[in-house]
């Protein structure tokens, strides 16, 4: 096992076990069941600036890790019709900001 590996395996175990553990609760993280059932294109408030859209959004992945992604990789159609099926399924918030070169 390289120390890599190593560390993030510990890291994963340690954090499953304080998860796990009463000091998750006793740092005040609450255990309440939510009030209802949320859903990924359920309408939400951004702040106080009045703009509603889906709650879950979805990235365009025109421009990935080293100008890469796998969305950009599908091309043209099939990204497309990637996108128009989460606007049928609800979704109004679609990331389309690239970060410059």
């Amino acid at each position: 096992m390289k120390r890599r590996e190593f560390i993030v395996r510990s890291a994963v175990g340690l954090g499953a076990a304080w998860l796990g553990s009463k000091a998750f609760l006793a740092h005040g993280f609450e255990t309440t069941p939510l009030p209802r059932k949320f859903s990924a294109s359920d309408t939400v408030t951004l702040g106080k600036t009045g703009i509603k859209t889906s709650r879950l959004a979805m990235g365009t992945g025109t421009v990935g890790s080293g100008h890469h992604s796998h969305q950009s990789d599908l091309g043209v159609k099939p990204l497309s019709d990637l996108l128009l099926n989460g606007y049928d399924n609800g979704l109004r918030f679609f990331d389309s900001c690239g970060r410059s070169a």
